[in-house]
This record gives C-alpha cells, sequence and structure tokens, in this order.
C-alpha cells in the first residue's frame, strides 16, 4: 500500500536527519525538524492512501439517544414479555398479573401500559355474562393491524384472548339456550375476526355444540356467511360442515370455485404445463411450437384467470420469451414479451414493460429502445415506475440525442430514489454529459446534502420520548425484535409537541428538521447497538417516505467499517473496499450469521467452500471474523483471477456458483457491455446481489475520498488482485 512506501521513506530521512546532527546540543533543533519531516510525511501519507480512519461506528457515548433503563424498567419489559407470550396462547395468569400491577406504584418507563394493567385486572375478575360484557368489550383492532404503540398491541391481544373466552363460555352451557340479543351483538362484533381464520378450533366446537338448536345455530351461520361472502373466504372444511348453509352462501361458493383448493389446483396446474412445455420447446430452439404453446397457455389462462395466479401466469409466458432470447430468436422473444405484457398484474408493470426494451438494451439498439418508449409513452407516465425502468427510460432519450430530456429523467430517479443503484449509474451519466462544465462535488451534491441534519441537545426532549428509548433498550436487552420495532415506529411518529419538552421551543423546528433528528439518532442508536440490520431497514423506510435527505453524515452511519483491519490484513493487493462492501450485503457485519442453506459469518462461506482453502477447519470455525475472512477474500480473490479481474462475474459466481457463471456466459451474456450483462443475469436474487454491492463500494469509495463519477463505468467493473492502488 501507498501509506507503508510513504511510512518506509519518512523513517530513512528521520534518520538521515539524526546522522546529520549528530550530538549538537541544539536538541530543540533536532526536535522541531523531527516534528516537521514528520508532519509533511503524515500529511503525504494521508494524500496518498484511500481514508480508511473514518469515525463511522456509533458507540454508546456518541449516540445521543443512548440512555440506561433502571431494573424497574427492566422486570416489567421481562414480565410484559410474558404476558404477551401467554396472551398468545389465550391465557391470563394471576401471578403476571400481579406483578404488573406492583410496578404502577414504582417509578419506570412503561406509563403508557398503564390503562392496559387496569384492564388486564378488569378481566381477571369477570364473573358472570354480565361482567364479561363489561370487561371484555372488543375496543381494538384485528391481531395483524399495523400499529406504532404496544399499548395498541397488547390490546389486540387482549381483544383476541376475549373473543376466545366468548366462545370458550357459551359453549359450557347448555346448548339449548336462546343467545340474548348482546351474545349475537358481540358474536357479530367478533365475526369478521373468526371468519378469517382466528380461534378456528373454538369456533368449530362452538359450532359444533349449537348444532342441535336449529334456531339459534341458523343466526350464528348467518352472521359468519355474511362476512364469508363479504371477504370472499371459503371456510375451511371443518367449519363448512358444522354451519347451516343458507341458498346465497350456496350460490357464492358455485360461483368462486376457484375458492376451493382442489378446484383451483387442477386450472393452475394444467396452465403450468402447456408453460413448461413450451419453454422446453424454446430450449430446444423450436420457436415456432414454442410460440404455438404459450399463446395456447395465454389463451387458457384469459379462459380460466379466476383459477390461476396472475403473477406466475405472467412470469411463466416471461420465462417462454427469454429462453427464445437467449436462442438468439430476438423477433419471437419479443412477441412473448409484448403478450406477457398483456397479462401482467399491476405489481408486475415495472417489469413487464421492462422486458419490451431488454432485446434492444442487449442488442444496442438504441432507436429502437426509443420507439418502444415513445409508443407505451412511458416516459408520460414515468412516475409510476421503478428506478430501473426509469433508468432506461432516460437513457434511451441520452442515446437518441435529447440530453436535456435524459438529463431531467436521470434527477428525478435521484431525487426519488437516491439509494438505489439506477441512481448511482445515472449520476455517473449526468457526470459524463457535465464532465466539461461541473466539478465532481457539484454532480455529488444532487445525491447527497452538503450540510449535516440539525442536532438537538437530549435535554430538549420531552419525557416521553426519553421513555420510549429506554423501552427501546429493555426490549433489545431480552431480544424482543417485535417491541423493539413498535419503539421504533412509536419514536419516528412523535409529533413535534410529543418530542420536545418545551411547546414554544418545538414550534421553531421546521417538520424535515423534526424527522430528520428522531431517524438519524435512531440509526446512531441502533448502530451502537451493532443492530445494523435494523438501521438499514430503518434509513431506506425513512429516504421512501421523505423522512431524511442523504448526508455524509448518515452514510458514515450506513456504511460502517467494522473489522476494517482484518479486512486490510487479508486484502494485500485486493482494494479492502469490494471486500467490505460484500460483507456488509452478505451478513451485516454478524459474525455469527448463518443462511437458510448453512453459509455462515461475515462473508457467508459454505463450510465445503471453506474447506477447500484449509482443510482443517470446522464449521464452528467459520463464526471466527480472522478464521472467515481470511478464507472468504482468499475465495473472492480467485474467482477475481478466474474471471479475469470481471467483477460482476466473480460476485455472480459467489452469489450464485461459478458453474452457473459459465454456462451464462457460453449462452446468456452477448456482450461485454457492464449494465447489460448484469441485466442478464438470469437470477433476480443475484442480479440484485451485484447491484448492491456495487452501490455498497460506490459509497465506501465516497467516504475514503475516492473519485467515484469520472471513472468510466466499465472501468469500476474490473478489477485485478495484482493492482498497485491499494
Amino acid at each position: 500500500m501507498k501509506f507503508h512506501h510513504v511510512s518506509h521513506k519518512c523513517k530513512r530521512d528521520l534518520q538521515k536527519v539524526r546522522l546529520k546532527l549528530g550530538n549538537y546540543s541544539e536538541v530543540y533543533l533536532l526536535r522541531l525538524l523531527t516534528l516537521t519531516l514528520f508532519f509533511i510525511c503524515y500529511l503525504s501519507a494521508a494524500l496518498a492512501t484511500p481514508n480508511f480512519h473514518i469515525t463511522s461506528n456509533a458507540y454508546a457515548e456518541d449516540a445521543p439517544f443512548h440512555l440506561n433503563y433502571s431494573s424497574v424498567d427492566y422486570e416489567f419489559g421481562r414480565d410484559i414479555d410474558s404476558l404477551f407470550n401467554e396472551l398468545a396462547k389465550n391465557q391470563i395468569k394471576k401471578k403476571t398479573i400481579d406483578s404488573l400491577s406492583r410496578y404502577q406504584k414504582k417509578v419506570h418507563s412503561f406509563n403508557i401500559l398503564n390503562s392496559t394493567i387496569d384492564r388486564l385486572n378488569q378481566l381477571y375478575k369477570i364473573g358472570d355474562q354480565d361482567s364479561f360484557y363489561n370487561k371484555c368489550a372488543i375496543v381494538s383492532k384485528n391481531l395483524n393491524t399495523f400499529t406504532e404503540s404496544i399499548a395498541d398491541r397488547i390490546n389486540i391481544s387482549i381483544d383476541k384472548y376475549c373473543r376466545n373466552l366468548f366462545l370458550k363460555r357459551l359453549s359450557e352451557l347448555s346448548s339449548n339456550i336462546n343467545f340474548s340479543t348482546r351474545d349475537l351483538a358481540y358474536f357479530k362484533d367478533a365475526a369478521p375476526f373468526y371468519s378469517t381464520g382466528e380461534n378456528q378450533a373454538e369456533l368449530v366446537t362452538f359450532l359444533r355444540h349449537f348444532k342441535s338448536n336449529s334456531t339459534e345455530h341458523e343466526k350464528l351461520s348467518n352472521i359468519l356467511i355474511e362476512k364469508y361472502i363479504e371477504f370472499k373466504i371459503r371456510p375451511a372444511t371443518n367449519i363448512l360442515t358444522n354451519l347451516k348453509v343458507n341458498y346465497q352462501f350456496n350460490k357464492f361458493l358455485q360461483n368462486n370455485l376457484n375458492l376451493d383448493d382442489n378446484s383451483n389446483s387442477y386450472f393452475q396446474e394444467e396452465f403450468q404445463r402447456l408453460a413448461k412445455d413450451s419453454l422446453e420447446a424454446a430450449d430446444k430452439g423450436d420457436s415456432l411450437l414454442s410460440k404455438t404453446l404459450i399463446t395456447n397457455a395465454v389463451s387458457f389462462y384469459l379462459k380460466n384467470k379466476n383459477f390461476i395466479n396472475p403473477k406466475k401466469a405472467w412470469s411463466g409466458v416471461t420465462h417462454t420469451g427469454k429462453a427464445l432470447f437467449y436462442k438468439g430468436k430476438d423477433s419471437e422473444a419479443i412477441e412473448i414479451f409484448n403478450l406477457a405484457r398483456t397479462i401482467a398484474p399491476k405489481e408486475e408493470t415495472s417489469e413487464s414493460f421492462f422486458y419490451l426494451l431488454w432485446p434492444y438494451i442487449i442488442n444496442k439498439d438504441y432507436k429502437a429502445i426509443k420507439n418502444v418508449v415513445d409508443k407505451n409513452s412511458l416516459d408520460k407516465n414515468f412516475d409510476k415506475y421503478d428506478s430501473k425502468l426509469q433508468f432506461w427510460i432516460a437513457f434511451s432519450f441520452i442515446k437518441t440525442g435529447d440530453l436535456k430530456k435524459g438529463s431531467s429523467l436521470l434527477n428525478k430517479i435521484i431525487d426519488t430514489a437516491p439509494y438505489t443503484f439506477y441512481s448511482i449509474i445515472s449520476l455517473k451519466e449526468l457526470a459524463k454529459i457535465n464532465s466539461a462544465t461541473m466539478a465532481e462535488n457539484d454532480i455529488l451534491s444532487k445525491l447527497i446534502a452538503k450540510s449535516d441534519p440539525v442536532e438537538f441537545s437530549l435535554d430538549k426532549t420531552s419525557n416521553d420520548l426519553k421513555d420510549s428509548l429506554r423501552r427501546l433498550a429493555v426490549w433489545n436487552k431480552l431480544g424482543n425484535e417485535r417491541f423493539a420495532t413498535l419503539e421504533l415506529r412509536f419514536i419516528q411518529n412523535l409529533s413535534k409537541d410529543a418530542t420536545f419538552k418545551d411547546p414554544e421551543f418545538a414550534k421553531t423546528i421546521s417538520p424535515i428538521a423534526h424527522k430528520e433528528f428522531l431517524v438519524m439518532n435512531l440509526i446512531r442508536l441502533l448502530n451502537s447497538q451493532k443492530k445494523y440490520i435494523s438501521s438499514f431497514r430503518l434509513f431506506q423506510d425513512s429516504l421512501e417516505s421523505n423522512s431524511l435527505t442523504l448526508n455524509y453524515k448518515l452514510i458514515k452511519f450506513i456504511f460502517p467499517l467494522n473489522y476494517i483491519d482484518i479486512i486490510k490484513k487479508n486484502a494485500q493487493n485486493l482494494d479492502p473496499l469490494i471486500i467490505i462492501s460484500l460483507i456488509r450485503q452478505e451478513s451485516a457485519f454478524n459474525p455469527v450469521a448463518r443462511s437458510g442453506v448453512g453459509a455462515k459469518g461475515l462473508m457467508q462461506l459454505m463450510p465445503a467452500t471453506a474447506k477447500r482453502f484449509n482443510n482443517r477447519v470446522r464449521t464452528k470455525h467459520l463464526e471466527n471474523p480472522e478464521i472467515n475472512v481470511a478464507i472468504g477474500t482468499k475465495y473472492l480473490k480467485q474467482l477475481i483471477n478466474r474471471f479475469d479481474g470481471n467483477l460482476i462475474f466473480a460476485l455472480a459466481s459467489y452469489n450464485a456458483g461459478e458453474n452457473r457463471i459459465d454456462r451464462w456466459r457460453k449462452d446468456i451474456f452477448r456482450n461485454d457491455d457492464p449494465l447489460s450483462t448484469i441485466e442478464s443475469i438470469p437470477f433476480e436474487e443475484t442480479r440484485n446481489y451485484v447491484k448492491f454491492i456495487y452501490r455498497n463500494n460506490f459509497f465506501y469509495s465516497l467516504l475514503s475520498n475516492k473519485s467515484v463519477l469520472m471513472v468510466p463505468l466499465e472501468d469500476t467493473f474490473k478489477v485485478s488482485v495484482n493492482l498497485k492502488n491499494y
């Protein structure tokens, strides 16, 4: 590394100074010259070396939102955790309620739950049915309802407990009773929950118990049937056989056979058979047969689409189009992509339009791309599409000479999706267009704000915020991710008046400054607790909701330098930023991370892969950062060498396997253009993996004072383990 070279030269120069001065009595002169030379050397080294000394790791003392909880807070949180687990089993234990009640007389950070504890005490004292209706009324929402409050979440669970208790209490009564008005009203309020899958075993027992009481059983059945029809739900067989089915429900079931799993599976399987046959014909190069079969499949889908998953149908047709394109049948593939577009579900709108452009992108036929854009008025609906389709729409204008329109669209991508791969590529395109008139920092300012967000002292904040932060610390200590997420939501959605204790001061804070203050410091706090996935998620969600602007201070927290010393030691002549970018994506710096297929540690190594480099290594050793990074880096270097420095191939093979890349290079990749190659990767996961690591490397390079915009795009995907710059 350059730094070491400069350091050794400085040492030699210092030694020369000492030799020349010898035993002069002017010791101060020696000190002065030594310090001067040391400063020059240090400055030279700093200028010559990527800046790896960014303070990006947040420690507790650096995080203003770090607050210690009390022992009472911890005990309270532990009991709430127990209560929630009990409610999940439709239980409430007196011991837990008594313990929670005792805390109400103590100072703690859970005052938000006082009314909930009161409600629990009332529930435990339920006696007769009058008492039940007074104390077990349904007061909140469905169990899966989105909420920002731990109090709401627990009340939702209590409501479920009450609905379960209702079924149990009435099932213990004589089956010959006549339901009261209150009984039927409660059942009607509970029916939306029962009909959507709650307390199914208890509901079956309840219906079966009253089946012999035909009048009352019919009333119950009609209430449930009304909800099944409203929600378009076919009840499970064990419930259906215990309902009094009326004419209206019979007609509903006959007209909605797609709700029957058996009927549905026939149509789905038949469509998949047709699509599979078409794909096999395409793989064999028989384009005529493939087109005929997939056209028949689409006709079958249109006749029976109530019974066939629309996304699977679109995907099946699209796969045939891709297979034909891989075989060089471009015009036939384009026909199939147009056919797929006609049945694309709403959530696949952007992707279906992208495939109309894709063959022309690969063939670099920019006029044809622009023709598709114009024909489908894609630029007029630009804001409705994802950043990938948006980039290629903008690119079509640039490549056909309309730089003004293309640049305007690229700027929109940067504004609305600043953290995406396509935002970075858009920025590089703008840099290429404006290289003669704009400096790199001015272009970067389109993506990253030059000023840091406003900070406020924690002393100015309210007790509501401080209590929530202490509760968050308790949930993290207990490992309760659900409640930790709720506290994060609660804090993010605090109003200005609830955030700051002085109402007059709150009025002086702008809405964006308030939001950024909360989100920025939550991210810093999560980083200090090594909750990197949570901090990444909060960061992305906040950008998407316009609660945050991208700034350098924020980027330092989102792209920490954990394990950088180990990485540099093993990187040697490979850019360490590539390795840390991969680690950020693979494990989010969790040394004990484990994937579903058994990959382990920081660089998510498969044990079999690790043994190729060290046959003595055991699976448990891969949780050791030193061992994991050493082996993972050797493997990555091997892949880079294997693919002649092509970073796309190396990263794709790291994710999907070396043999697959060999096949893709032979059968799929048509040219050396990096963007075309990435867009042609068949696996969505691998395609996104390469994009994410490129994005990570961009921001790490930015923080390390490396030029990130003026380097040609194709050069950023070329690396060598023999580079002398690192």
